[in-house]
């Protein structure tokens, strides 16, 4: 008891000592010099009368020294010098708020100007009086005990208030109760993500001091442990704040500075002094609230089971469900900044990692009611499927320590939701609005999603996971008071053998990734078989695998078929397949849509193809199916597979080649483009998408550079090609005038019906250069450029470059002038071919029936000179031309 007064004495007269020197004209001038010192400078300093200032640091002192030991008595940190020092900082704020409070209203001086330094000023006298205290005496008070009260703790009682005060206060309070100010939260991402994550650091720090201290029977200690995690979250709401300030130009301009780090030091204090109590006086009163709670609250309740050592139980999977939709909600605010993907400006010259992220970036509001509806429609539902399925993913593994075959497993559920989100969020757009948003294509979105960023979101998920299963170890083997790294490990073995009996076993894996592979295969080689026939006038966004479609389909068939199989293979290793029949399927199903990017290179089409073949593949899974049923099965499908080979022999049927529009109508733009449509054969699906390839490449441009720069109250009309004149061959430049449905591609732009001031007008036509058995060639005029080019080999099912219409000499200085030579006598007076090269862009190449096709540029051989288009038959061109018969 002696030594306890002694060092209370010994305190209280260093803290009374320090903050009268504080409080000194001449030394506070002295001390608002230095950087360190400042903070000792009591902010009423030259102000007031002597003897006020005077009963205020009194009054300091008491409440420091009293609250200060208090809070050592209740904190049960035993005889610790770290722990004592914590005790009278936390009392330090509370006590240095409420005397300069009591100053200001003793001298009739409003608070405000005062209360910003006030926290830090008591907090600075605290720690400097017991540091001072406990070099001078070497001595500690007693710790003393707090008697066992009925106190049963609860773990969501601290983070609903952290967040609730917050609301509450920035809502409805916050002129009212500026003391009380925490957390301020606005419409800004930035400030709903800090509050967040401030939520989770108190609450995640209140349960780490709580297992090392048992709080059970000790709301004392509660109370302490409570107001200590609570006093990190303003810390960590600032940390997060100070990002969006403006830290992040000088970040990204130079890495390696320290512009930056002294930028973003100066954002993070200015936002925790912005509100200056936070550090102070909410922690405290929430401290008293959160331990107020938790004792009316009845004592009664479950007691707890023993530890599960082998599954996952409900609370696991909600943390890693709720780090998803944390996750998702962080890159809506960090995108959210960042106008090329809120406006979609982005081009094919942006990094792929910069676009990955565009699924989920919040829409500018310029873009238009239709685009804003469903780009906010996806990522609601993005974050609603992917905390579905990450929870149901995480429930059907099996408990284990940084378990690896977890991470494709996770990764696949990333890739399901974004699939899931574009697809149903693209049909709750279509349904509130009506229309597509024009130029904006949220599957390709969500394929560089899966491609890029789902792997990274699923490594953060992967990390989350495994903090959970080490602490679920921790918890099964119960060294309490035997921490040896031979007991740890002996327990550890033994714990790893008891999960081993219920892990899924080579062969049964094997198994069921052939039922997978095999329910997918089913769809394959039917849809491949009517592609063959050429059934279907559409592009069906299956797995194809027939003997009847091009190479490179039955490839991609057959590797999105292989790498299904390995997938789901590797991501039963920890499944608990006996147990949780839900999520192996949507772990299958996953897994598709993970093999169909692949397979299908990153591209839409691939992430469709695995969404859409999915439920076969879970079906394969789920169904089991007789041996006799199986075999019989695989014959049939065999004879499916080959019965399109009758076919080979037939001469490859001709197209019909009609017109259709390209139409758009926006505020200030306005897209009205002829192209070709093609029909009457099984490959016309795919001719179509290749001559449509150009158009909608120069619509989406130009509707990107309307995002970015809204275009002026002026036309340009007609193309610039000459060429392009009404042909008997061109498609018509008028709507009314055009004979064919206007249903594909549907008007991205049908919910702005309403009459607009035109703006840019882009029009277009095509001039139908060859189409027969073997090449269909199109050159089209559009507004503002020369124009484009496509040409289609049907036999190989890909569009043709230069370089496989030319052969390797025609790009040599000899080759060139051979071609000039070539064009020389085709050429309109006034032009000199002295060389020309085949790979300009100054030029389109065309095939057509036995020459080639060359449409030149403005300037291409002389300032003045005029485009032209030259026709070169194969026998001039010597050699130059690969010959495509």
């Amino acid at each position: 008891m002696k030594t306890t007064r002694t060092f209370l004495l010994a305190a209280a007269a260093s803290a009374l000592g320090l903050a009268v020197l504080g409080a000194l004209p001449q030394v506070g001038g002295f001390l608002l010099e230095r950087a360190v010192g400042a903070a000792l400078v009591f902010p009423g300093v030259g102000q007031g009368h002597a003897v006020g200032t005077g009963a205020t640091l009194v009054i300091f002192t008491v409440l420091l020294t009293g609250g200060a030991y208090l809070v050592y008595r209740w904190s049960g940190f035993g005889e610790s010098r770290v722990g004592l020092l914590v005790c009278w900082g936390l009392a330090g704020g509370p006590a240095g708020v409420l005397a300069v409070l009591v100053w200001a209203r003793g001298h009739r001086l409003s608070f405000g100007p005062y209360v910003g330094g006030a926290a830090s000023w008591g907090m600075a006298i605290a720690l400097a009086a017991a540091a001072l205290t406990l070099a001078a005496t070497r001595m500690l008070p007693a710790a003393g005990r707090e008697r066992s009260r009925a106190f049963k703790p609860r773990a969501w009682v601290l983070p609903c208030l952290a967040a609730g005060w917050s609301v509450v206060w920035s809502v409805l309070l916050r002129e009212r109760l500026p003391l009380l100010g925490w957390l301020p939260l606005s419409f800004s991402y930035f400030e709903q993500v800090a509050v967040v994550l401030a939520t989770v650091a108190a609450a995640s720090l209140e349960d780490g001091l709580r297992r090392r201290l048992p709080v059970e029977g000790r709301p004392g200690r509660a109370f302490v442990l409570a107001w200590i995690a609570l006093s990190v979250a303003p810390v960590v709401y600032a940390a997060v704040v100070a990002i969006d300030r403006g830290m992040r130009e000088l970040l990204l301009a130079e890495p390696l500075g320290t512009a930056w780090m002294a930028e973003y030091a100066t954002d993070l204090t200015a936002a925790l002094v912005a509100v200056p109590a936070q550090t102070a006086l909410p922690p405290l009163v929430l401290a008293v609230v959160a331990v107020g709670v938790q004792w009316v609250l009845p004592a009664t309740g479950k007691p707890a089971g023993p530890v599960d050592a082998v599954r996952t139980d409900r609370r696991w999977s909600l943390v890693v469900a709720g780090a998803a939709v944390a996750l998702t909600y962080f890159c809506l605010a960090v995108t959210s900044r960042f106008p090329l993907l809120t406006r979609r400006t982005f081009d094919a010259e942006t990094p792929v990692t910069v676009r990955a992220v565009a699924l989920l970036a919040p829409p500018d509001p310029a873009l238009g009611r239709v685009a804003v509806v469903w780009l906010w429609a996806i990522p609601a539902v993005f974050a609603v499927a992917a905390a579905v399925l990450v929870y149901v993913a995480v429930r059907g593994q099996l408990a284990g320590v940084f378990p690896v075959s977890s991470f494709p497993v996770l990764v696949a559920a990333l890739a399901l939701a974004a699939a899931l989100a574009w697809n149903l969020g693209g049909l709750i757009g279509l349904a509130v609005t009506g229309g597509r948003p024009a130029g904006i294509w949220p599957a390709a979105e969500a394929a560089e999603f899966t491609v890029i960023a789902a792997p990274v979101f699923g490594a953060v998920l992967f990390i989350v996971h495994s903090q959970v299963g080490v602490a679920r170890f921790a918890r099964a083997v119960e060294l309490e008071g035997e921490q040896t790294w031979g007991k740890l490990g002996e327990r550890y073995r033994a714990w790893r053998e008891g999960v081993r009996e219920h892990v899924t076993g080579r062969r049964e894996r094997a198994l069921i990734a052939a039922r997978a592979a095999g329910g997918a295969l089913v769809p394959a080689v039917v849809a491949g078989a009517a592609q063959g026939f050429g059934w279907g006038h559409g592009v069906v966004a299956l797995p194809v695998l027939s003997a009847g479609v091009p190479a490179v389909d039955a490839l991609t068939g057959l590797a999105y078929l292989v790498l299904l199989a390995a997938l789901v293979y590797t991501g039963l290793a920890r499944v608990n397949v006996r147990e949780r029949r839900w999520a192996v399927w949507l772990m299958v199903w996953g897994m598709s849509v993970l093999a169909g990017g692949a397979a299908g290179l990153g591209t839409p089409a691939g992430l469709q193809l695995g969404l859409l073949a999915g439920p076969f593949a879970v079906a394969g899974v789920a169904v089991t199916v007789r041996r006799k049923v199986l075999l019989a099965g695989g014959v049939v499908l065999a004879l499916v597979a080959a019965a399109p080979l009758v076919l080979a022999g037939r001469e490859r049927e001709p197209l019909a080649v009609g017109t259709a529009w390209w139409r758009e109508r926006l505020p200030g733009l306005t897209a009205d483009i002829a192209y070709p449509r093609a029909t009457g054969a099984a490959d016309a699906a795919r001719v179509n998408a290749a001559l449509a390839a150009p158009v909608r490449a120069y619509v989406d441009e130009a509707l990107r550079r309307h995002r970015l720069a809204p275009a002026p109250a002026t036309a340009l009309t007609g193309p610039q090609n000459p060429e392009a004149s009404p042909h008997p061959r061109n498609g018509p430049l008028h709507p009314e005038v055009s004979p064919y449905p206007r249903d594909w591609p549907p008007n991205r732009g049908a919910a702005l019906t309403a009459p607009l001031d035109r703006g840019v007008a882009l029009t277009g036509s095509y001039v139908l250069v060859r189409n027969d058995t073997r090449i269909v060639s199109v050159r089209y005029a559009l507004t503002g450029e020369l124009g484009r080019t496509v040409t289609y080999d049907r036999r190989e099912a890909r569009a043709l470059t230069v370089r496989d219409v030319f052969t390797p000499a025609a790009f040599t200085p000899a080759g060139r002038r051979l071609l000039a030579e070539a064009v020389r006598p085709l050429a309109p007076k006034g032009h000199d071919p002295r060389t020309v090269s085949v790979d300009s862009d100054r030029l389109l190449v065309n095939l057509a029936p036995g020459a080639v096709e060359l449409t030149f540029g403005r300037d291409y051989f002389c300032a003045p000179c005029a485009p032209f288009t030259a026709r070169v038959p194969d026998g001039r061109l010597g050699g130059l031309v690969i010959r495509r018969s």
